[in-house]
């Protein structure tokens, strides 16, 4: 693994972590949903004085999550401006080799407009996605996600986040949970 020197702070920093492509919700309504809570829970790090925004770069909620980081960026207040970051944590080089061309596009694009790409590793390794996953949960306090219960990198993240004692917002099911609809986001 390549060691980095991170000029940033950890109490002021998040990452995101979540399903691929294929395990989000179908149906607007719920990817709409899906979006707003996303695009809440963004605003509430914002306001509660997180700048740094990690994601590990996969298609999907990651990609997702670092499009809205990137509409947010550039938030302008005349009493109070606040500078935002985004870093997208690679696991290795050529991830994105034998993705679907859309999603590959995407995914350049946003690592364009980063602020910072940080590669973990040169090759593919049965363990660089985990490696990749605790990189962005030691390196943060706060970890939103879209975690549906199942098997796989998110859920070996959350249980990791947990044991690190760092702040999870879980917004799968989150209408259900929190008793949020369209409406009040």
């Amino acid at each position: 693994m390549i060691v980095i020197n991170r000029d940033y702070n950890v109490n002021k920093t998040m990452c995101f972590s979540g399903h691929k492509t294929e395990k989000l919700p179908e149906g607007r309504n719920e990817f709409n949903l899906m979006i707003q809570t996303l695009i809440y829970e963004i605003n509430k790090a914002i306001m509660d004085g997180y700048d740094t925004f990690m994601f590990g770069a996969c298609h999907g909620f990651d990609l997702i999550c670092a499009e809205h980081v990137l509409m947010r960026k550039k938030i302008v207040r005349h009493t109070d401006p606040i500078n935002i970051r985004l870093i997208a944590v690679v696991a290795f080089e050529g991830q994105a080799s034998r993705w679907k061309l859309q999603y590959r596009e995407k995914y350049f694009n946003v690592l364009a407009a980063c602020d910072e790409v940080i590669t973990l590793n040169k090759q593919y390794h049965s363990k660089c996605y985990h490696e990749r996953n605790r990189y962005m949960v030691d390196n943060s306090s706060r970890l939103i996600c879209y975690y549906d219960g199942s098997d796989g990198g998110t859920g070996y993240t959350v249980e990791y986040a947990k044991s690190k004692s760092i702040d999870v917002a879980n917004i799968c099911n989150y209408s259900r949970v929190h008793g949020v609809t369209n409406k009040s986001l």
